[in-house]
């Protein structure tokens, strides 16, 4: 009896959701077109940022906020970024995401409140990453200019990481290979500056993977380090803007 008195409440509940009347809200038809299938679109984007600290003279060095003292020293970050889309259906598209970070960090002196001081210490990061992406768009108010997407992510990446000290043998340090794994939510708005060009910002909302960080010390001493991380949040430190070609 309980059995069907629970499957008797579903069908009225399904009956009255399929008999219910359409909201409009006033945000227009979601299922414009915005761009349609076919189309091929194309973007890339190159960021470079050089940081460099050093005093008037040789015994005296950059000051930070107060805290950091002393300083010697620079820091090198450039990446590359292409990607690549199919719209397989109206507002729906697959694509190919390829990129390249590159870190140097170079402490030749740095004094943290008398409490640590840093020299010859230096840092070098390279990284490949490419993904598959599945990304659908929902216009805005019937708009051919503007919308909402939201971009599914898988990620993959590799790379090698030096730390290292310049010693009268050359350079000794740790050396590390860089593996990582993740999946994630990109939710973005794209809008047309052109026919055939588009302005995109996004950014992670929902991220979660893994980080493999395999060590090797003076070919040697073998160690790893490991993260996984899973993240329900907006990244503003990830925000990412593009321009798209569209063809």
């Amino acid at each position: 009896m309980k059995r069907f008195l629970l499957l008797a409440t579903l069908a009225i509940l399904i009956c009255g959701s399929l008999e219910a009347k359409r909201i409009d809200r006033g945000l227009g038809n979601p299922y414009s077109v915005y761009i349609p299938q076919g189309t091929f679109s194309l973007g890339a984007a190159v960021g470079y940022n050089q940081y460099n600290a050093a005093g008037a003279t040789s015994s005296a060095g950059a000051t930070l906020l107060n805290v950091v003292t002393d300083v010697d020293g620079g820091v090198r970050v450039w990446n590359a970024l292409a990607n690549a889309y199919l719209f397989v259906a109206d507002n729906m598209a697959v694509g190919l995401r390829l990129g390249y970070t590159n870190t140097q960090v170079d402490v030749n002196n740095a004094n943290l409140m008398d409490a640590l001081k840093l020299s010859n210490k230096h840092v070098v990061n390279s990284m490949f990453s490419g993904a598959l992406a599945f990304r659908a768009y929902m216009p805005l108010f019937n708009s051919k200019i503007f919308a909402l997407f939201a971009e599914a992510r898988l990620t993959g990446g590799f790379g090698y990481g030096k730390d290292y000290a310049q010693t009268e043998r050359g350079k000794e340090g740790t050396y590390s290979d860089l593996f990582q794994l993740s999946l994630g939510l990109y939710p973005g708005v794209s809008v047309f500056l052109a026919d055939f060009v588009s302005l995109e910002v996004s950014l992670p909302l929902l991220e979660g993977g893994h980080e493999w960080n395999l060590q090797v010390k003076g070919q040697a001493h073998d160690s790893s380090l490991t993260h996984g991380f899973f993240n329900y949040k907006p990244n503003l430190l990830g925000l990412n803007l593009g321009v798209i070609f569209h063809f």
